[in-house]
């Protein structure tokens, strides 16, 4: 299927990233950019399909570095007030 490792590797890494964007639409209210779905995507959904490919391992490691990432991300920035007083 593929013709050198290098393809491998990047077949990998992009499996890796559409899985962790499932974790990041988990999180999220909004509708997966790529089906247009809520919760559940498209049968044939490429985020979906990355997701599935993991084992559960991977899918638990996915989780927990997404969310250390957001968590981080909020500790991180001091909240600013949206309201101009």
């Amino acid at each position: 299927m593929f013709e050198s490792d290098e393809q491998k590797k990047r077949a990998e890494l992009i499996i890796m990233l559409l899985a962790k964007l499932y974790v990041v639409l988990e999180l999220s209210v909004d509708a997966c950019p790529v089906c247009h779905k809520g919760l559940s995507h498209d049968s044939e959904c490429p985020i979906s399909l990355a997701w599935s490919l993991l084992t559960e391992e991977q899918q638990r490691e996915a989780r927990t570095a997404i969310r250390a990432l957001a968590l981080s991300l909020g500790t991180e920035e001091p909240l600013a007030d949206p309201m101009v007083h």
